[in-house]
């Protein structure tokens, strides 16, 4: 806290501001969040509005964080003069190691005073001098000469913190309305907006903050370009946030924006969780939203063990969902009473209230994952009643997913045709939020008429995709549509081209179902180790199923039966290869998931035809069994 002996009230919150705006121009020094202060002087049992950041409290705070410093401004007037004055205090013994210091005549040289400071700061901490040079911008351009306005953005920065988002936003308002070019404020009002989604008005706020960029920091310059592709390219978007992240390795809004977006726009596991885990960092405020994150990244990867230590990090931090991907953790391992558990334990909403909160879709994919068939229609139906005539299209598509499987007698491909032949999806608004649900969606019901062999509708729903799509600036989606394709090839007859489609997509970011095509293009080239191998990965991969997002929610409950149905398939291959031990094995292991398949009659034929080739390569030659 700022120690103000000047008696100007105005000083107070502007010069804290204006000390930790300047400092954070620094990619090698990092500056404790003022959330994260807050938090720990909570976890002190101390009021954190009623509690000043002095010599002891600041120390205390900074050896539970992990900060190596501590910096105590002054203000005070001296010999006519304003000084300000920055103590660094060494935590663990609470004594001044250096001080720097700097006087101006009248409250119009604070800001330089404090760039001064600055500088010599940063190249005390160990900054080298060309890197402070090089990285800033005096504090009058990359905030604000008024004070009133530095004021007002100090306040709106600390209801924010609050969580009073229209105090946030009425403060912002009233910095810009004091200076029109605080690009700062404009930027900060961007993002405030952006999180309550009124993207419409956080796209004016961010046009204008990238008309001032001369008044940016080069990391705020970089933060605001990066919002910028969001809107307009992902492709664009993972660029800009990783090269951000990678330049500011503590920054962690950058490395929690990169990790969330690798695994949505890029299906990319791996680095998705090597950002992650740097935003998880203890001094990350919403180190929580990290972790579980975390959580949902490792049951991605099959790593059960640490995905639940990371999602009850996460719960024990105070992070309150419906549960979706921590119940999918156990889903993914079979745990269906435990997966009961965690969703009985999740936050309900309005939204699950009435009947289509996030767990809607989920909540079939978990019926259908026990092979439970009438609890699955009973939910599409109820899903379906909740959207009434809105018609939820997510909804619809997993219906006719449903009903396309192969563990019914069949029958349905006309219906599914006609349907999709209705259906022509609104043309594509790539700064609508839903838009890539939207290419997801109509690849997805492509794929379902590429897979029953109606090559006609898929090619004409297909059709619908964006050129976005079609461009690779979504990568997930262009990967998806890359495996229709590939379906469409063996729905053609051409098991090799698709072979040949796929393999540049198999590198850890390729789409779940590129599996399930291979596995079917391998067999019918009449390779079945190949094929087999194919189905093991996708049994393999039931965390994977569960969490990937990129290209839409319909995907997902398909994708998670393929996992069961996958056992079925690896026994036929296996039997095929003379791998009997391993097609029982395998047999075993599907009908110890589905124990009631029987009940559906092209399932209960296709096992018995599998047990019977098992059995009768069991017994001995000549005993006529």
């Amino acid at each position: 806290s700022l120690n103000n002996l000047t008696g100007e009230t105005v000083f107070d919150e502007a010069l804290e501001s204006a000390l930790r705006i300047g400092l954070e121009q620094s990619r090698y020094v990092n500056v404790l969040p003022d959330l994260k202060v807050r938090d720990t002087v909570k976890r002190m049992e101390r009021d954190p509005d009623a509690t000043r950041v002095d010599r002891a409290v600041g120390s205390e705070v900074a050896i539970r964080d992990g900060a190596k410093a501590l910096i105590l401004p002054t203000v005070a007037e001296v010999g006519g003069r304003v000084r300000i004055t920055a103590e660094v205090i060494d935590p663990h013994t609470q004594t001044t190691v250096y001080s720097e210091s700097a006087d101006g005549t009248g409250a119009e040289s604070v800001l330089g005073s404090l760039d001064t400071i600055n500088s010599r700061l940063r190249e005390r901490l160990g900054e080298a001098l060309a890197t402070v040079s090089s990285d800033s911008l005096p504090l009058e351009k990359v905030a604000t000469r008024n004070l009133d306005a530095l004021r007002a953005f100090s306040l709106a920065v600390r209801a924010d913190v609050l969580g009073d988002d229209a105090q946030t936003i009425a403060l912002l308002e009233s910095a810009i309305r004091l200076d029109p070019g605080f690009a700062r404020a404009r930027l900060t009002l961007t993002g405030t907006l952006f999180n309550m989604d009124r993207r419409d008005d956080a796209r004016a706020q961010l046009s204008e903050a990238l008309a001032l960029t001369d008044r940016l920091s080069t990391r705020e310059r970089m933060i605001a370009e990066a919002w910028q592709a969001n809107l307009e390219s992902p492709r664009a978007a993972l660029v800009k946030w990783n090269v951000l992240a990678g330049l500011y390795p503590d920054f962690f809004m950058a490395q929690g924006t990169y990790g969330f977006y690798a695994w949505q726009f890029g299906n990319d596991y791996a680095s998705a969780i090597d950002a992650t885990q740097r935003s998880a960092a203890t001094q990350n405020p919403h180190r929580a939203l990290s972790l579980y994150l975390l959580g949902t990244l490792r049951t991605g990867t099959g790593e059960y063990k640490e995905a639940e230590r990371h999602f009850a990090d996460a719960e024990a931090l105070g992070i309150r969902y419906e549960n979706q991907y921590y119940a999918s953790l156990f889903a993914a391992r079979r745990d269906f009473a435990r997966m009961r558990e965690v969703i009985a334990a999740g936050r309900r909403g309005p939204a699950a209230a009435a009947g289509h909160g996030s767990l809607t879709i989920p909540g079939i994919a978990f019926a259908l994952d026990q092979g439970d068939w009438a609890d699955a229609k009973t939910r599409i139906d109820a899903a379906r009643q909740a959207a009434g005539d809105a018609h939820d299209e997510r909804i619809e598509s997993i219906a006719l997913a449903v009903e396309a499987l192969p563990v019914t007698a069949g029958g349905h491909v006309a219906a599914i045709d006609r349907y999709l032949e209705e259906r022509v999806e609104a043309a594509f608004d790539p700064t609508d939020a839903e838009a890539t649900e939207r290419d997801g969606r109509i690849l997805f019901n492509a794929w379902l008429a590429a897979r029953q062999g109606s090559s006609a509708v898929a090619r004409r729903t297909m059709a619908q995709a964006s050129a976005a799509t079609r461009s690779g600036d979504y990568p997930v989606l262009a990967r998806t549509l890359a495996v229709v394709e590939a379906q469409l090839a063996l729905a053609d007859g051409k098991p090799a081209a698709a072979i040949a489609q796929l393999q540049p997509l198999l590198d850890g970011t390729e789409p779940f179902i590129a599996h399930l095509v291979l596995m079917d293009a391998h067999a019918a080239t009449g390779n079945s180790a190949a094929a087999r191998k194919e189905a093991r990965w996708l049994s393999s991969q039931r965390g994977r199923a569960y969490t990937e997002i990129g290209a839409g929610p319909a995907w997902m409950p398909y994708n998670v039966v393929q996992t069961t149905l996958a056992l079925l398939a690896d026994a036929g291959f296996s039997a095929s290869v003379g791998d009997h031990e391993g097609a029982r094995a395998a047999l075993a292991a599907f009908t110890t998931a589905w124990p009631d398949h029987a009940a559906l009659p092209a399932l209960r034929e296709r096992v018995g035809v599998l047990d019977a080739a098992v059995r009768a390569a069991r017994a001995p030659a000549g005993s006529g069994t």
